[in-house]
């Protein structure tokens, strides 16, 4: 018997006949429909119960918590100009820092400050029945990292910030620190926002406030950032100096690219000795940091200003990151100094929205010799002369001489 060839595909169209038939299907244009029907039945449970399990899936049904500072009860300032009350200074200083926070035993037997970031704020109900002074001032002084200004019809432009330290600073000195800020913002409608620094030591690894004062300045000015966010700049000015020239509106002064670009260090290293120098083609309308050299071509963090943007928001985020921060980066008072000279060598977007430039626009260094009577100073670009808009005085610290030289300067602001 002859054997008939078999034909290509047969038995695979066999098998699927007996496929579709088994499902009760008949090899027509219907069962075609029929079998897609399923099909499309099929993907639509299976997405009703992904999403039911998966709910995070769904853009549309995802809710994000309001954002908040280091509280999350957060208090409605009823005006622009934040700062503590300084009267409470003596009281302060007898309570003593660790009186003012939970204190948590650790497994090394070290101690931490806790910061309660839930508590709510004391009512004024609460407060006219509470009899105890410390009591009293210990909410005063928990209480004022709860403020945030949220006005949109009488925001401030610019935001003047300013961290004083009532451990280490008398009450007169702190007094003269924060009327100084408050004067220049009134005269220029600008917002003020005043912390003590004791306030951020719970959210630090090291809680060492000597050597970690340099960067509570970045976690100060992204709660400044927060507090107001409708501001366009943080200028932020160190307890160690003094607005002097309190006509000088910072728009007008500094903040024009037509000025900004004549105070401009353009195609100078970033830092002392560094091969990475500032772009010969800046353009002012970009700048986003602003920021003065000291005498050495180093950065120098006494007083600079920051967009209350993206690109301002990402370089404060970054200097805040506990692993930048915690970092070995030099000498003890120029720490944040150090790391934002090497943020900028590294990050050429960031230096591209930064203006370095000399320090008389910004943080002239007084020098006690130079300030005699008759003398304007030395005229140069580095040194505090009569007119400038600010007088640093870096190193008074250690100089011991703090108290006195922001007394005399700030008697000087006071005559003219």
């Amino acid at each position: 018997m002859a054997i008939k060839p078999r034909t290509k595909g047969k038995t695979s169209r066999s098998v699927g006949s007996q496929w579709f038939n088994s499902l009760s299907f008949k090899q027509n244009k219907y069962g075609t429909c029929k079998f897609l029907s399923i099909i499309a039945v099929f993907v639509y449970i299976l997405y009703f119960f992904s999403s039911r399990f998966y709910p995070n899936s769904r853009s549309t049904s995802v809710s994000y918590p309001p954002s908040h500072g280091l509280y999350i009860n957060e208090i409605p300032a009823s005006r622009r100009l934040i700062y503590p009350q300084v009267e409470h200074v003596p009281v302060l200083k007898q309570v003593t820092v660790r009186g003012l926070y939970i204190t948590r035993l650790e497994i090394d037997g070290s101690k931490r400050l806790v910061l309660k970031p839930e508590e709510n704020a004391m009512t004024d109900e609460e407060k006219k029945k509470t009899t105890d002074q410390i009591i009293l001032v210990k909410s005063s002084f928990l209480d004022h990292g709860k403020l945030v200004y949220r006005r949109n019809n009488d925001a401030p432009e610019v935001v003047v910030v300013t961290l004083i330290d009532f451990e280490n600073y008398d009450l007169e000195t702190i007094i003269q620190v924060v009327q100084n800020r408050v004067d220049y913002a009134q005269k220029h409608q600008y917002g003020v926002y005043i912390r003590y620094i004791q306030e951020f030591l719970p959210v630090l690894e090291n809680q060492n406030l000597a050597q970690s004062y340099e960067f509570i300045k970045p976690l100060m000015i992204r709660a400044a950032m927060h507090a107001f966010p409708t501001a366009k700049y943080i200028h932020f000015v160190d307890q160690d100096a003094l607005l002097m020239n309190l006509d000088l509106s910072l728009q007008k002064y500094l903040l024009d690219p037509k000025i900004l670009d004549l105070a401009l260090q353009k195609n100078v290293p970033v830092v002392a000795n560094s091969n990475i120098k500032t772009y010969n083609h800046f353009e002012s309308s970009l700048a986003k940091i602003i920021i003065p050299h000291d005498a050495n071509g180093n950065i120098d963090t006494s007083s600079f200003v920051v967009a209350n943007d993206f690109h301002g928001q990402a370089l404060i985020d970054y200097l805040s990151d506990p692993l930048l921060r915690n970092y070995n980066w030099g000498p003890e008072g120029d720490k944040l100094s150090y790391a934002i000279g090497h943020i900028l060598q590294w990050h050429p977007t960031l230096l591209g929205k930064t203006a370095i430039v000399i320090p008389k626009v910004l943080a002239s260094q007084y020098d006690a010799s130079m300030d005699q009577e008759g003398e304007s100073g030395s005229g140069d670009v580095y040194h505090y002369n009569e007119g400038d808009l600010a007088a640093s005085f870096k190193g008074c610290r250690s100089r011991g001489t703090c108290a006195s030289e922001i007394s005399h300067m700030y008697n000087k602001i006071k005559r003219t």
